[in-house]
């Protein structure tokens, strides 16, 4: 019997920290809660990028995006972009040194990317050749323009695609576990899901689960695009679901109803994993973890989705993990980031021989850091080259060719008033400034020297800042992004 351990990895996408751990929010997620209750809970835990593709390929090579090359979406202006094959994942060491692995859901770093890779089982997945096609019927959506907004919807019959993904999943770990008891080989299963990204498609009674007040908005909503001193970049919207002008206070509520309703749903299928986890009689012997990619708006500063800013909504995660062997991390509220999730599972599971020395100093379980960095570079086509840091008490940001932020996270934990021209606050710009360049020079960042910086908004194609928003060539609009 190996006494390596297995892994588990149940992926979402597009999760707000506070959706299962903030009590003065309206959403519930039980299974996450009891999760974390369990496991280790890390509340300064933080994406690399809140966008799709740079922070799941960042996951699964613990590289940043600007040494992956990966710094916007595959599926807007890149749909034939793939992981160059010299990074290579920890999905493909793992199963090189004798894991199983098995891969259910969206990828989203290059299409048929893992199966070129040669992993062992990929399902209905981006990553492979069956992404999964959902079989619900829903009501006509309100369309405003060429575009379905708000993002929600609701069906009472059929299936979604993260029905199917979790059922496909579920299918894998049961095999994977005959697999284990058989000849005792260790397996590394992955479940990722599309949800609670938009669109919002649910079964209608999570749709009604939460009643919100007529007005509700949240505490730091605003018009859309009338904040004073923000960046310029941050005053307009640069692609179509971000355009909340026309949103009434009805759409606002019931996309809110919608996602915590999105979210509850998430918390059932994670529930029935932990359950497979629970009948399968797995957890001493199997390192799991539970995180999504990055967060959502949902209404913050009149915003919706996700774009080239820092924002708590987008950055902040929900993220447990379990270790069988029940060690405690030198320091549960040392800020953690997304970037350094694998090599932390591999050395719970005691397969560190397929790590680097580098990658086994990045275990959350032995890091003590009082800060942690994010990075941004482009967003559906545009340039977006931003640099952000965090603290306990502040935020600061780097934008090139753009105006600065510095927000006191205990005094304006919304983030409404920026800091950057405060006179009192220079020392302290002046001190995040050094540690957000030292991490730069450490990590390579060709942004740190860099000459030239693109105009911000401008599109990579050489399409000025002011374009309007078009898709790609051939690109028909979507409800939303998987």
């Amino acid at each position: 019997m190996s006494t390596r351990k297995n892994i588990v990895f149940f992926m979402v996408d597009q999760l707000r920290w506070d959706a299962a751990f903030d009590e003065r929010n309206p959403c519930r997620m039980p299974g996450l809660l009891r999760f974390g209750e369990k496991g280790v809970r890390f509340d300064k835990a933080y994406t690399i990028c809140p966008l799709c593709s740079p922070a799941r390929a960042a996951v699964f090579t613990g590289l940043l995006p600007h040494q992956t090359g990966f710094i916007d979406n595959v599926c807007a202006f890149w749909p034939n972009r793939t992981l160059n094959p010299e990074y290579r994942t920890y999905l493909e060491r793992l199963q090189d040194s004798g894991y199983t692995v098995t891969y259910t859901g969206k990828w989203h770093v290059g299409k048929g990317g893992l199966v070129e890779r040669g992993v062992d089982d990929v399902r209905c997945s981006d990553g492979g050749h069956t992404p999964g096609k959902p079989t619900y019927k829903t009501e006509p959506l309100k369309r405003v323009g060429e575009w379905f907004k708000p993002y929600y919807e609701a069906y009472s019959e059929g299936t979604n695609r993260d029905r199917i993904r979790t059922d496909a999943g579920k299918d894998q770990l049961r095999e994977c576990v005959a697999g284990f008891h058989e000849d005792g080989k260790p397996f590394c299963s992955v479940i990722s899901l599309s949800g609670p990204h938009f669109s919002h498609c649910i079964p209608k009674r999570y749709a009604h689960m939460y009643e919100l007040p007529q007005d509700f908005v949240p505490d730091n909503f605003c018009p859309p695009f009338t904040e004073e001193k923000k960046p310029h970049v941050l005053g307009r919207a640069h692609w179509p679901s971000q355009e909340t002008a026309d949103l009434t206070p009805e759409d606002w509520r019931k996309t809110a109803q919608h996602y915590w309703g999105y979210c509850s749903y998430i918390d059932d299928l994670f529930s029935e994993v932990l359950h497979l986890l629970d009948e399968e009689d797995l957890w001493e012997d199997t390192v799991v973890a539970f995180t999504p990619d990055h967060g959502e708006m949902l209404g913050a500063h009149g915003r919706f989705d996700k774009g080239p800013d820092f924002y708590e909504e987008t950055v902040h995660l929900p993220f447990v993990i379990w270790d069988p062997a029940r060690r405690e991390p030198v320091n549960r509220n040392s800020y953690v980031n997304l970037v350094d999730l694998y090599p932390t599972l591999i050395s719970l599971a005691g397969a560190s021989e397929v790590l680097s020395d580098d990658e086994k100093a990045r275990s959350m379980w032995t890091t003590n850091h009082g800060h942690t960095c994010m990075c941004y570079d482009g967003y559906q086509g545009r340039h977006f080259m931003v640099r952000g840091i965090r603290t306990d008490r502040y935020k600061y940001t780097w934008r090139p060719r753009d105006l600065d932020e510095l927000y006191d996270m205990q005094e304006d934990p919304g983030e409404r008033n920026n800091l950057i021209d405060s006179p009192r606050h220079e020392a302290v710009i002046l001190e995040l400034r050094k540690k957000l360049d030292a991490w730069m020079e450490r990590e390579g960042d060709y942004l740190r020297h860099a000459k030239h910086v693109p105009e911000p908004g401008s599109f990579a194609d050489g399409r000025c800042y002011d374009t309007p928003m078009v898709c790609a060539p051939g690109q028909e609009p979507t409800r939303g992004r998987d």
